[in-house]
């Protein structure tokens, strides 16, 4: 099969996979788990191919039907696309910790819902990251964000239903302003396709084609949760089944992220307007966010509520490093974008086996599960020691190159915000660790606990692996992506 071929082909399997799963599983349910495992295997083996591609020949597309832009509908493949390799990862490693986890958690009658929502949250993904014009962005943005509601509150829980509702009302707002922004593209260029309005839209009015930008990009970040436009993430993140909160954390708030990327390819290739002052915004948002989301961290007692404050202050990284607009910054964050997900499905898969065994979530009830659990706390504790991002671990290198991108940009002073977010980080995790080994438990039953099933220990024990080796081999990530920033920034003749 030909590339183009197979780029339609990494959206159609997921989504034909989710809409069969209710009749595969039947009323049970049981089978839903494995065959949404060998729907995301298969997904994942095209995703590879995909990406061995793009690193061979660089970016290339697809076209429905023959028809090209901006007539007809593409789907492009390009290195920020690559983000469908942890997209699939996460995803297919997630189903397999839901076959234990989801069978004791969720009623049995909502299982093969719960894995048919999973899937489609995948899709929605996957979709996101390689669509070419926005309509059809907006499309996929809709399915990840309606099954993402929908996974939050599938427990049935009061509790639940309440932080869907939450996310709900947030999502919503986002979805309307970044559906207002692509009108008013679209009423500016006549055209969807990302490439055609870049260029259509040089030369157009300043004043639309800034309230457009405005209105995207506020979408995007309520989406990615950016302080103070974070109020729906704890919760809904601290609810949810664990697999869910790993996938909530470590890939969908970062569709908000790319969404943001995709606006600035649009912009930065169009030259319409100076985005300077934008970027400073951003960049301070990116560093409050760093310091607020560490700071409420440290006083949560819940620990899947830490790590959701957790990621609030990672985003901000991210956040910081596009705005700053430097290549090393920009590179940085992309790459943060990749690392953070694995490290944070790292710790709440960990925290679900935790839970899962213990039935306990809080700090002072956890105390000594080190003991009875070294794995799953050995695999946490690589996570936490990571997303400080102390080397050799995956966390270094991202926010490394940030640090280095602030000084690259002359704002050194946004170099000191991230190293003291990084303190604050220490601060909390070191909590989470000292609980976990050093002090003596209050509920003593828990030193007679067992690991978690292999199907749940297994992908924690995997994820812990990739922090350390996306650490080692981290040049990897980085030179791939690099050639994408340059092309981002050399538009501002900044390219490297």
């Amino acid at each position: 099969m030909s590339a183009s071929t197979m780029i339609v082909a990494v959206i159609i399997v997921p989504l034909l996979g989710a809409v069969l799963t209710p009749v595969v599983g039947g009323r049970s349910g049981k089978a839903a788990g494995p065959w949404a495992f060998g729907t995301m295997l298969l997904t994942s083996a095209i995703g590879v191919y995909l990406m061995a591609h793009v690193a061979r020949v660089g970016p290339f597309s697809a076209y429905l039907g023959g028809w090209e832009p901006p007539y007809g509908i593409e789907l492009r493949f390009d290195e920020f696309s690559a983000s469908i390799s942890v997209i699939c990862l996460l995803g297919t490693l997630a189903i397999l910790f839901s076959f234990r986890y989801a069978e004791k958690e969720l009623p049995a009658e909502r299982l093969r819902y719960y894995y048919t929502l999973l899937l489609l949250n995948l899709t929605g993904m996957i979709g996101f990251v390689v669509t070419g014009d926005l309509f059809n962005l907006f499309v996929f943005m809709e399915i990840l964000s309606l099954s993402s509601y929908a996974l939050v509150a599938v427990s049935g829980e009061h509790t639940a239903e309440m932080a869907a509702f939450k996310y709900l009302i947030m999502g919503a707002v986002s979805s309307l302003l970044v559906l207002f922004g692509i009108g008013l593209l679209y009423a500016l260029t006549g055209s969807l396709n990302m490439a055609d309005i870049s260029t259509r839209l040089t030369g157009a009015a300043e004043a639309p084609a800034m309230l457009a930008f405005a209105v995207l990009a506020v979408g995007f970040v309520v989406k990615a949760a950016v302080f103070p436009l974070h109020i729906w993430l704890p919760d809904a993140h601290a609810i949810a089944p664990s697999p869910v909160s790993a996938i909530l954390s470590g890939l969908v708030v970062k569709m908000g992220l790319l969404g943001l990327v995709r606006i600035y390819q649009i912009y930065y290739g169009a030259r319409v307007l100076d985005l300077s002052t934008f970027n400073l915004m951003l960049v301070w948002l990116g560093a409050i966010s760093i310091v607020m989301g560490a700071f409420f961290a440290i006083f949560q007692e819940d620990i899947k509520m830490m790590l959701a404050y957790s990621t609030i202050s990672n985003v901000g990284y991210i956040v910081m490093g596009l705005g700053l607009a430097s290549q090393y910054s920009v590179i940085g964050a992309t790459v943060h974008v990749f690392n953070h997900a694995i490290i944070k499905a790292t710790l709440f898969l960990g925290a679900g086996a935790l839970i899962y065994r213990t039935g306990y979530r809080n700090l002072t009830d956890l105390r000594g599960v080190g003991r009875s659990m070294p794995l799953t706390t050995a695999a946490i504790s690589i996570g936490a020691v990571s997303i400080v991002g102390i080397p050799p671990t995956a966390g270094f290198l991202c926010k490394w190159y940030i640090a280095l991108g602030a000084i690259e940009a002359n704002q050194p002073f946004f170099g000191f915000a991230l190293v003291f977010g990084a303190l604050f980080i220490f601060v909390y995790y070191i909590r989470m660790v000292n609980a976990f080994y050093f002090q003596q438990p209050v509920h003593p039953e828990i030193l007679e606990l067992k690991e978690a099933p292999p199907s749940m220990l297994v992908p924690v024990l995997l994820l812990a692996a990739l922090c350390l080796i996306m650490g080692i081999l981290g040049r990897l990530p980085l030179s791939f992506i690099e050639p994408a920033v340059a092309r981002l920034l050399g538009t501002l003749g900044m390219g490297g």
